[in-house]
């Protein structure tokens, strides 16, 4: 029988041991980093990874629900279907398009333009970036424009619409003159040249990052 003092070490240690296998996990921390893996594997639209299947040419092939994804999103933008390429970003979207707005919501309860573009960002890019507009336009991994010319898509789109505040709202370049962002009529893809937007343009932001690692703090 073991002496009672090595008994009692034992058991500490194994009810140490155990507690620490029930540890919920450390969530990635979004308010400060800024962070990108571009070595994501595809996944389909309930999230799970999924292999990419070619067709006899030996090109990926298009599922029947990607392919009309393409087509409802190329109406949005008004493009050709074959221009959207990007499906992770638009199976993103179309998950949470007319999702409602909610100041400071980061749920499809609601949510606001920032939370969108943090949640965008990280689920389709695995980018993290800070938690408000102000915070993203003025981290130093984005570098500022000011020409609608070199908008590309994936670029953030910074808009003052609240007099008094320099940045008050965000949205996501996609094409064509068209973002996709969460306002008053929650989460829809707009028109950058209608005048509401023009007028309250700022700048935009493209996101500088080192591909492998968190590269700055705010």
């Amino acid at each position: 029988m073991l002496p009672r003092k090595i008994f009692g070490t034992l058991l500490i240690t194994l009810i140490l041991s155990s507690c620490s296998l029930f540890k919920k996990p450390v969530a990635p921390d979004y308010s400060t980093s800024l962070y990108i893996n571009n070595n994501l594997p595809d996944r389909n639209s309930s999230g799970t990874v999924s292999a990419t299947p070619v067709n006899h040419a030996g090109k990926p092939a298009v599922s029947r629900a990607d392919s009309l994804l393409k087509d409802k999103y190329a109406r949005y933008l008004q493009v050709p279907a074959d221009s959207i390429t990007n499906l992770r970003l638009y199976r993103f979207i179309d998950e949470w398009l007319n999702t409602p707005y909610q100041w400071g919501g980061t749920t499809k309860r609601g949510i606001d333009c920032s939370a969108l573009m943090q949640r965008l960002l990280a689920e389709v890019y695995d980018i993290y970036i800070p938690r408000t507009s102000y915070q993203q336009y003025f981290t130093d991994n984005v570098e500022r424009f000011a020409r609608w010319e070199s908008l590309a898509e994936g670029d953030l789109i910074f808009f003052k619409t609240i007099p008094g505040n320099p940045i008050t709202h965000v949205g996501l370049y996609l094409g064509n003159g068209r973002f996709v962002n969460s306002a008053s009529r929650g989460v829809t893809i707009e028109n950058l040249r209608k005048p509401y937007w023009t007028e309250r343009y700022v700048a935009s932001g493209r996101l500088i990052v080192n591909r492998s690692r968190k590269v700055a703090k705010n």
